[in-house]
């Protein structure tokens, strides 16, 4: 750093002064002034300038003219400061200088003065001939990748109609049934071989030597694969799709018990195979699939029946308060194959179990081979045979079968498992004026008139009230009306009352229609005698007008729906009712029904409840091909049972997999084979498979 002695350099002062100071101001004309500034160049008689006094005085002022300007600006880069500043001699007129020298020749750090408008010009000019300079800081544009198309939507799968799908069923079943029989006696045949093997037990004084036995055992794996050979290829199919299944956890047992079954058949090692284990597995898958047909073929033959818009079981979230609901509404057949067809959870679970077996016995087997030295096909075998579920191909399909038989008794047909789960959990059933008396179960039984009243006029205008309240009485009180020659009338500020009844102004007389408590309530007097309770009473400007008896039959098939239900935990009863008459005690005392077993909404939720848009975006359980109360109650209490049967099945056989999984995977690792013999795991699967079919069975009583 230079030193401070320097000091600040002093900034250049300019002398403006043209003449000593004491010399006199002179007074200047116009023509002196232009004379002076050149006002008059270029322009046609003018006067001439005059000539410079001397040509030094040029040089002289363009010399001063620069070391103004230099002084101005400081001092160029890279030189130093002067010293000391002279006083600059004076200024000339610019006319008298020397033109600037070109922008090229001049040294850095110097300006040229040019017109404003010049200079917008040459700027633009030289924007548009030269392209844009990215700022100096900007990162560089990076060229971007066209965007990916999106992947498309995987196809929804296209389910057949339940004419296609009918016809289907049938063809497989006549296959399938035949294969059953056939299979059942191979397995019988494998079981009867082992035990007497194992037992050592005499037939004609001789004894069956193992050797023979295995090569028996293995000819009946062998048959007994190519007559289920629809269960190992759909085994091999769902390999490949990467959803491993019982079909495959089978196809596997297969291949690994015929591999130990070959490398032991013959020698002094000669040991049965687990051929019994197979085919029980075979057995029970072929059952399952038999089971199946004939459940779709039941439910479909019932919605077969049914018209194009037959009525169903919907169940709708959250319709009365926090509680979910089930009504009898207007269905759809369109979407029930593929409700049919849905997997249900022993499918999920196996779609688990299979694979997880079957990875973790190769990986065991590797284990033991590696560390303990044992037999890797004999281990495998061991705890394939020990892990496999074969009452799992019937815990879904064989309940399902038997319900869909009840239910086309019933007339009803469940939507597979699907129906099953939406019915599940503490739900209410909605009961309408037609549930619970019909038509046919609902007569007039008399009609008697109050007072000098006009009988066409009353009738009209109980009617009028009847028809706009949405009461089931309406078709009784319309035959009523065409029969009278009741006259029509329109309704002003129509209204209904939590006690029991609807009111109405008509043609300026105020029309009260209801149960006798109602009228008593609402302070219309009543005549002696006046006491039916099964009657709607008609009054008119506060007197009684009118009362029409009725006569309510309580049918037996909607005695047993309701019992049905109330035997079901879990379900309720709530009345979606707007006739006057129906009350809990009046349901109670006519179908003989325990007290307190009906919920009974306010008058606006029983009139909600019953409107045409409760159901609105639920979900269908279960088509009904009658119009009746009865085949809703067993399609929603059978979808229940089945729910909880299927899942209690799924757990006792998944509970009996897991557990013969480890006795055997120890069993292998301590190298006891005399223990894991093929007669014991073959007792051991027989053992488990009992109490699942036992289980799986509760849903078709």
């Amino acid at each position: 750093m230079r030193k401070s002695s320097r000091g600040r350099r002093e900034q250049p002062q300019i002398n403006l002064d043209v003449g000593p100071a004491a010399q006199p101001e002179e007074n200047f004309s116009l023509e002196d002034i232009l004379n002076e500034f050149g006002g008059w160049s270029g322009r046609p008689g003018a006067p001439e300038a005059p000539a410079p006094a001397d040509a030094g005085a040029s040089a002289a002022a363009e010399q001063a003219a620069e070391a103004e300007l230099r002084a101005l600006m400081g001092p160029e880069p890279g030189a130093e400061a002067p010293q000391d500043t002279k006083p600059l001699p004076k200024i000339v007129p610019l006319d008298a200088a020397k033109p600037p020298k070109p922008a090229a020749a001049r040294p850095s750090g110097r300006f040229q003065f040019v017109r404003m408008e010049d200079a917008m010009q040459d700027g633009g000019e030289e924007a548009s001939a030269q392209p844009p300079r990215r700022p100096r800081h900007a990162p560089a544009a990076r060229s971007e990748k066209p965007p990916k198309p999106p992947k498309p939507p995987k196809p929804e799968p296209e389910y057949p109609t339940a004419e296609e799908a009918f016809r289907a069923a049938g063809k497989r079943g006549k296959g399938i049934f035949l294969r059953r029989r056939f299979a059942f006696l191979w397995c019988l045949t494998a079981i009867a071989l082992t035990v007497l093997c194992q037992l050592e037990v005499e037939l004609g004084g001789k004894t069956l030597q193992a050797q023979l036995a295995a090569q028996l055992l293995m000819g009946l794996l062998l048959i007994g694969a190519l007559t289920a050979y629809d269960v190992l290829v759909s085994g091999v199919y769902q390999a490949l799709r990467l959803r491993a299944n019982l079909d495959t956890l089978l196809f596997v047992s297969a291949v690994v018990f015929a591999a130990d079954g070959f490398l032991h058949m013959s020698g002094e090692g000669a040991r049965m195979p687990n051929a019994a284990v197979l085919l029980l597995g075979l057995y029970f898958a072929l059952w399952g699939r038999a089971a199946g047909n004939r459940a779709r073929r039941r439910s479909l033959k019932a919605v077969l029946s049914m018209d194009e818009k037959p009525q169903a079981a919907v169940m709708s979230r959250r319709a009365w308060g926090s509680r979910d609901c089930v009504f009898r509404t207007e269905g759809s057949r369109d979407s029930y194959v593929a409700a049919l067809e849905a997997p249900s959870c022993v499918d999920r679970a196996m779609e688990i179990y299979a694979p997880a077996v079957i990875c973790l016995s190769l990986v065991l087997a590797a284990l033991m081979r590696i560390l303990q030295q044992r037999d890797f096909w004999g281990c495998w075998s061991i705890m394939l045979a020990g892990s496999l579920p074969a009452a799992a191909f019937l815990t879904y399909w064989k309940p399902f079968a038997a319900l869909s038989a009840q239910l086309l008794h019933a007339g009803a047909a469940l939507c597979g498992w699907e129906g099953a789960k939406r019915v599940t959990g503490n739900c209410c059933v909605a009961m309408t004026d037609a549930d619970l008396f019909s038509r046919a179960n609902v007569t007039m039984n008399g009609m008697k008139m109050f007072g000098d009243q006009n009988v066409a006029r009353v009738v009209g205008y109980a009617y009028a009230v009847i028809e706009k309240s949405g009461s089931g009485l309406e078709p009784v009180f319309h035959e009523v009306f065409v029969n009278q020659n009741g006259r029509a009338c329109t309704i002003d500020n129509f209204r209904r009352y939590e006690g029991g009844g609807a009111g109405a102004e008509i043609q300026g007389d105020v029309v009260l229609v209801g149960s006798i408590g109602f009228m008593q309530l609402m302070g219309v007097r009543m005549p002696d005698g006046t006491n039916v309770r099964q009657a709607v009473y008609c009054a008119v400007n506060q007197e009684l007008a009118a009362v029409f008896a009725l006569n309510y039959n309580p049918s037996g098939v909607v005695r047993s729906g309701l019992q049905t239900i109330l035997r079901s935990k879990g379900l309720a009863l709530v009345m979606a009712t707007r006739d006057f008459i129906l009350t809990p005690a009046m349901i109670r005392h006519k179908y003989k029904l325990p007290a307190d077993c009906i919920e009974y909404p306010t008058v606006e939720e029983r009139v909600r409840l019953s409107g045409p848009y409760a159901a609105a975006g639920g979900e269908q359980a279960a088509l009904l091909a009658r119009d009746s109360f009865l085949p809703l109650a067993e399609a929603v209490v059978g979808g229940r049972n089945l729910y909880s049967s299927v899942w209690a099945g799924l757990w006792v056989n998944l509970m009996g997999g897991v557990l013969g999984f480890g006795i055997t995977a120890v069993l292998g690792w301590l190298g006891a084979f005399s223990a894991a013999s093929a007669m014991n795991l073959t007792l051991f699967a027989l053992l488990w498979t009992l109490p699942a079919l036992l289980v799986s069975s509760i849903a078709g009583k």
